[in-house]
């Protein structure tokens, strides 16, 4: 098991988190590592700091560029792997000695394009243990499976980027949208029906830190309403790729999230008048597509017709949509 794994970390101002992330990338118990870390135009003085953890591992390399966002950074370090796999660790969260490899032996041994791992939550500023778990359970699935999967309740599971490891291959032609965020589901419906089989673990060998100026923990704004276009993406994607069953589950999904969206910024938005006007257009060309639909692969026909009933309400009695099934919710 000597095939070379990239791992690319994009960092922008993290000079304080930046040495730890790294540390825990070369102290891998898996060693044969190509380390990438793409500097996207920082500020802070993380440019610096990054050299000098290049000069202590000749594993690591260091991209200098001009700010471009999460994205452009991934992408730039797409472009520069090497592996056979490819794997992203975030700047400011760390990782198990195990995670490489743990999750090259799930993929090899079960023959499986992605392996994932869980995460564990750090609140940032923790100095606790952080509770890492090795793989004692591997589940092996189908892409096809998991494509239906990350639509529904497990799409937390799916549609990360972080925590996992892929085959280099389901990458060509293939990279993250710059300026969006929510940028991994965007790529996720291409990255799971790409895969042959994937390995889903019990482990836990990522360090997910909570940082309170995270996007996903700040206040709510139009941006977050980026997630919307990722699932539309997938309804293009899985018409372009011939598969009517998915297309149909995409489009239920994009559909709820419109109305979601609706839900969420007349409460903590309203005063974004455009941004309403449009996402009312929006969810009612959803909708227009999605109502003819009756029956899902993914679901009994009595499921079915209960989505067709969620669907009507969210068109036409949105504030009854809200009360049974957005409430005091803050996401998409």
């Amino acid at each position: 098991m000597d095939e070379l794994v990239t791992v690319i970390i994009p960092v922008y101002n993290m000079r304080g988190s930046i040495t730890r992330c790294v540390d825990s990338v070369t102290s891998q118990i898996y060693t044969d590592l190509q380390i990438i870390i793409v500097d996207d135009g920082s500020t802070d003085g993380s440019g610096e700091v990054c050299d000098r953890l290049a000069e202590k591992d000749p594993r690591v390399e260091v991209i200098h560029q001009g700010n471009g966002g999460l994205s452009a950074a991934r992408n730039a370090g797409i472009d520069k792997s090497s592996g056979v796999w490819i794997a992203f660790v975030d700047s400011d969260d760390f990782v198990s000695p195990y995670y490489i490899e743990d999750l090259i032996t799930a993929a090899v041994r079960d023959d499986c394009d992605i392996a994932i791992c869980r995460a564990v939550a750090v609140p940032e500023g923790s100095g606790e243990t952080v509770p890492f778990r090795r793989v004692s359970l591997s589940q092996r699935i189908t892409g096809r499976e998991a494509s239906i999967r990350h639509f529904g309740k497990d799409a937390i599971i799916f549609n990360m980027s972080w925590g996992r490891l892929y085959k280099a291959r389901l990458w060509e032609g293939l990279r993250f949208p710059e300026g969006k965020i929510n940028e991994d589901v965007f790529v996720s419906h291409a990255l799971l029906y790409r895969a042959g089989h994937i390995a889903v673990t019990d482990a836990a060998l990522y360090a997910y830190v909570q940082t309170c100026d995270s996007i996903m923990r700040s206040a709510f704004t139009a941006r977050r309403l980026d997630l919307l276009d990722s699932w539309q993406e997938g309804v293009r994607f899985f018409d372009g790729a011939g598969e009517p069953d998915f297309a149909q589950i995409a489009r239920r999904v994009y559909c709820c999230r419109g109305f979601d969206a609706r839900c969420i910024c007349k409460r903590l938005i309203p005063q974004e008048r455009e941004v309403s006007g449009k996402l009312i257009a929006r969810a009612a060309g959803a909708y227009r597509e999605a109502k003819t639909i009756r029956a899902y692969a993914d679901c009994t026909p009595v499921r079915a017709l209960a989505y067709r009933l969620k669907l009507f309400l969210g068109r036409w009695c949105l504030p009854l949509y809200c009360l049974m099934f957005v409430r005091n919710r803050t996401y998409i």
